[in-house]
């Protein structure tokens, strides 16, 4: 039973040492953060210690300390993303449905003087609409598996173990 109770206190605090080194590269970087209280919170990292992370949502906001222990998931902002990829596929798919549309109700222009410029028109535009989409690509950051909490109650103090999975 000893050995058991030694070998859990060891990785526990080997753990806990491990996940206090590895704020030091997060230091001004954007991150999105997941805490015990299902609180969600995006902002950037103005300071990081051993026990806490020091969030700033917006530069006017106040600063808003993320103890440690209670993250449990962190990513990390890897810049913006663009879609004019799938634009342009929406695009010629909208050319698609309306040329087809147009096929089946009535007959197309013999002439097919038009259709390409209505062909490059609804590319284009499909093109311009998933290049002015931008999304934020994250980078989930492994977290300690097992964290200790110690927190003062009225008779003592009390200590949690938190295994995240």
């Amino acid at each position: 039973m000893r050995r058991a109770i030694l070998f859990f206190a060891v990785v526990v605090f080997s753990t806990v040492q491990l996940s206090a080194d590895g704020g030091a590269d997060l230091q001004g970087a954007r991150v999105r953060l997941e805490t015990a209280g299902s609180t969600r919170l995006v902002g950037f990292v103005v300071d990081a210690d051993a026990a806490s992370l020091m969030i700033q949502s917006r530069p006017q906001d106040a600063i808003t300390r993320v103890p440690r222990a209670d993250v449990l998931g962190l990513e990390v902002s890897r810049g913006f993303r663009r879609h004019t990829v799938q634009g342009l596929v929406g695009g010629a798919l909208a050319w698609a449905a309306v040329v087809g549309l147009y096929a089946a109700f009535d007959t197309l222009d013999e002439s097919g003087v038009g259709e390409p410029l209505f062909v490059g028109g609804m590319v284009a535009a499909g093109g311009l609409v998933g290049t002015l989409i931008k999304t934020e690509r994250w980078e989930r950051v492994p977290t300690s598996a097992v964290s200790l909490r110690m927190s003062p109650r009225r008779r003592g103090v009390q200590a949690e173990v938190v295994l995240t999975f």
